[in-house]
């Protein structure tokens, strides 16, 4: 016994003209709010940020003393100049260093020595530093000194 209609298999039919009709009207509804939502919305005056990551970073000055090791010594570096370690380079590093600050007192100063130097190799420019700030005889003068790894060499 089969259970066959009468006109023969049921079809599905799918009127998609309510769903067109529908998507329209929110279409048109979502246009005016917009709009009217544009025209109606005040002039607000929003804080400016004041937090430190959020502001330029100002511009510090420095002088840049590279001790560097040489064969069996050191030598130091001021800018392009290169002198050696001895007492009589002490005084010409020095005027190099006093001549950039007494251009501009505010610079800074970072001493940067390689790792593998000794004390005794260093020592000759922290004096020649220390000789330059009081010659120059404006104060105080920051000066920071930074460890530099061999090259080829990486720690971390």
């Amino acid at each position: 016994m089969s259970l066959l209609h009468a006109r023969g298999a049921a079809r599905i039919d799918c009127n998609l003209t309510p769903m067109i009709d529908l998507a329209f009207l929110l279409i048109v509804f979502f246009v005016l709010v917009a709009r009217m939502g544009g025209d109606q919305a005040p002039t607000m005056a929003l804080p400016e940020p004041h937090h430190a990551a959020l502001s330029p970073q100002e511009r510090v000055g420095r002088i840049a003393v590279n001790v560097l090791a040489d064969d069996g010594g050191a030598s130091v570096t001021v800018g392009a100049m290169r002198f050696g370690t001895a007492d009589a380079d002490i005084d010409r590093i020095a005027e190099a260093i006093a001549q950039r600050l007494r251009a501009d007192p505010s610079l800074k100063v970072d001493v940067r020595a390689d790792r593998s130097l000794p004390y005794r190799e260093v020592e000759p420019a922290l004096k020649a530093i220390a000789q330059a700030v009081a010659n120059q005889g404006s104060g105080a003068v920051t000066v920071r000194v930074c460890a530099l790894d061999a090259p080829g060499r990486r720690d971390g």
